[in-house]
């Protein structure tokens, strides 16, 4: 969300769903973490929502990580049920999930707040091309987030209306939550209602979506799911020796009930259903089925019986074979063998590449010989190789290669970037090179400064926290090191008395340190030197909560 975007052609106002998925305090759970854990954590944030997106038919939606969770907005009415199913299973596997893939104990993974709402909003192209909405439906999304409970999903009154006789639901009681979050931001009311489940007689109807059968064997109802599956496939297989059956569409539903998330009895058992309806299986229908066999040998055999119902594999054929291999070699024949076969590698295919590296420099390898064919990375390209990075200059690197081919890093970036060997740079240096970007998000900063904090380059921290000293990261740094932090700004003010940053930074020192008479007049000072912007808003506000007798540091 730290974007700056220009409309397209086409300004025509739309009506917008967004999910905004938030991670509860996710800042401290990441402080929380070791820089090997945190990179683990950073990537496996794609990683884990990826798939399921495509489960339920959002490949097309704009998905965005702000740093603390992820925005997925459309345009598309039809995805209102779509958009429940994802956030029913975000909330239902997110923490399992999250613990398989980055390594952690469930219980260090943050609980998440979920809503669905709509808004009007107008279609934007930003700077690279990618697209966009600008309006009400995030900012609705947003603030409903305010309001939830570990893992709970609220939707607003018009989601309800589009979702009701698919999903449980019941009214929020808005006062009590309200008196329950005080400190929620709402600039208007919304009707909004928590969403529990998908109904089970809905889901089992005979043409429900085959994203209701992946949802409920997601989220752990995998006999209803396989019962369900078998009622669609009755229904396919009627459809199919209809008169005017389209026998293009009916294998296109069997493919993605195929794709769904089904054991392989239950795949084996579909397949033989669209055979006996008369439809022909296409490169698809085996990729599914490959993707859910088990062990080499068996994945052998079904690439044997593709070749010989004249099916020709393509690179997503390929890609299941590699990611089922843990063996570099394994991976590096398999690859030849696509090549031989005249299949070009697709990015996808690069990314699971890089990421089944053995180190950086095998990832390297991977990176030249698929650029040379044409394939264009992407940015969780660069993400993988900066995880793959011995150090944080060689990130750092990766970071200028990504604003050298017009691609905007993320907040996950810049963190996976700060999280590593910190101590090869110094904080002056770095700081230097990280304004000098055309986008450099403050909140990556919060990294860097625990970063330094960790290995006890506390004059290094103290320098980051000159400019961010409204940070938790920059309040652990005062508490660890009080006297130290107060001398080091002292310092600052005597060589500057102006200097707007060290009058800000040692007034937050007071405060965290619990010294809020002293704290006021530096903050006092602060205000006076800022400019116009956000910092002065800040400040001011802060200045009002103490002068109130509210503390103003963060929670």
């Amino acid at each position: 969300m730290y974007y700056s975007a220009m409309a397209t052609a086409d300004v025509t106002p739309r009506m917008t769903l967004c999910l905004a998925i938030d991670l509860k305090k996710s800042t401290v759970a990441g402080l929380r973490l070791s820089t090997r854990k945190l990179d683990r954590f950073n990537l496996a944030l794609v990683r884990q929502v990826t798939p399921h997106l495509s489960a339920v038919g959002l490949d097309g939606a704009v998905v965005k990580f702000t740093g603390d969770g992820w925005l997925v907005i459309t345009d598309d009415p039809e995805h209102a049920a779509p958009l429940c199913c994802l956030a029913i299973i975000m909330a239902c596997r997110f923490r399992v999930e999250m613990s398989a893939e980055a390594d952690l104990h469930a219980e260090s993974i943050p609980a998440l707040r979920l809503a669905v709402c709509w808004g009007r909003d107008l279609p934007v192209e930003l700077p690279g091309g990618q697209r966009d909405f600008v309006g009400d439906s995030v900012r609705h999304a947003v603030r409903a987030c305010q309001l939830c409970r570990d893992d709970e999903i609220l939707v607003d009154d018009t989601v309800l209306r589009w979702v009701h006789h698919d999903f449980v639901a019941r009214r929020l009681d808005l006062p009590a939550r309200r008196a329950e979050f005080s400190d929620a931001r709402l600039e208007e009311d919304l009707s909004l209602h928590t969403l529990s489940e998908l109904k089970v007689d809905s889901a089992a109807d005979h043409d429900a979506p085959e994203y209701f059968v992946n949802t409920l064997s997601v989220i752990g109802r995998g006999r209803e799911a396989a019962e369900l599956a078998d009622d669609v496939a009755d229904t396919l297989q009627d459809a199919a020796v209809a008169p005017g059956a389209d026998a293009a569409e009916l294998t296109d539903r069997f493919n993605r009930l195929l794709a769904s998330n089904l054991d392989y009895e239950t795949v084996n058992r579909l397949l033989r259903d669209m055979r006996e309806a008369g439809l022909r299986p296409d490169v698809s229908t085996y990729n599914a089925v490959l993707a859910k066999s088990r062990g080499h040998e068996e994945k052998y055999r079904w690439l044997q019986r593709m070749k010989q119902d004249g099916i020709t594999p393509d690179v997503r054929t390929f890609t299941v074979l590699i990611e089922a291999e843990e063996d570099d070699a394994a991976v590096r024949k398999w690859f030849r063998r696509m090549r031989r076969e005249g299949v070009t590698p697709d990015t996808y295919l690069l990314n699971r590449l890089i990421d089944q590296s053995p180190d950086h420099d095998a990832a390297v390898d991977w990176l030249r010989q698929i650029e040379a064919m044409g394939v264009r990375p992407s940015a969780n390209t660069y993400d993988l190789l900066i995880e793959k990075a011995p150090d944080i200059r060689s990130g750092m690197l990766w970071i200028d290669r990504m604003f050298a081919t017009g691609i905007q890093p993320s907040l996950v970036s810049f963190k996976s970037v700060f999280a590593k060997k910190i101590g090869q740079i110094n904080a002056d240096d770095l700081l230097a090179w990280f304004l000098d970007l055309s986008y450099h998000p403050p909140e990556a900063m919060w990294q860097a400064i625990a970063a330094y904090r960790r290995d006890g380059r506390f004059d290094d921290a103290l320098r980051l926290c000159l400019d961010y000293p409204q940070t938790q990261a920059a309040q652990r740094v005062f508490r660890s090191q009080p006297e130290k932090s107060l001398a080091y700004f002292e310092r600052v003010l005597q060589w500057d008395p102006d200097h707007a940053n060290g009058a800000y930074a040692l007034g937050m020192a007071l405060l965290t340190l619990g010294r809020n008479d002293d704290a006021l007049p530096w903050l006092r000072r602060a205000l006076e030197l800022a400019d116009a912007g956000t910092r002065r808003e800040e400040l001011r506000r802060r200045l009002e909560l103490l002068e109130a007798g509210v503390s103003p540091l963060v929670k």
